[in-house]
């Protein structure tokens, strides 16, 4: 199994194949204190993965562009941006989140000089009264 992640609506489209993203986590997080269904309720994907920079000019370094992202303040339009998260398995899209008006809540790298690996873990969050608009799909066909 694999993922996918690409975010568009910025300067540049970042985007990251199945080498780099190791883990997805998907959450429709409702009140905890609601005896029904809430209308309050948030829509958040969080991503772990793997930094590969590109080296000699060779690219983008797409985590470049997710903490450039992290950084843009809430005055600017471009805080928010269009998050589509896909899963493989056996060459074949199983799953794919698509959140439209995607916004950053947290985002951290962690590099360790011994093994020069490093690590990203972005938590992202789709801006509330947007909510109807995010698409989570399935049952696609072969690539």
């Amino acid at each position: 199994m694999g993922f996918r992640m690409k975010i568009t609506g910025g300067p540049e489209d970042i985007v990251f194949d199945e080498r780099s993203i190791s883990k997805v986590d998907f959450d429709s997080i409702s009140s905890a204190d609601s005896n029904a269904r809430a209308t309050d309720y948030g829509l958040t994907v969080k991503v772990w993965g793997k930094m590969l920079y590109k080296l000699g000019g060779e690219g983008n370094d797409p985590t470049l562009g997710l903490a450039q992202w992290a950084q843009v303040p809430s005055e600017k339009s471009d805080c928010y941006r269009s998050a589509e998260i896909t899963v493989v398995s056996a060459s074949q899209v199983v799953r794919q989140f698509t959140l439209p008006n995607a916004f950053v809540m947290e985002y951290s790298e962690e590099v360790d000089d011994e093994s020069g690996v490093g690590t990203f873990y972005i938590h992202m969050k789709q801006k509330k009264d947007e909510n109807a608009v995010t698409k989570i799909e399935g049952g696609f066909g072969g690539e």
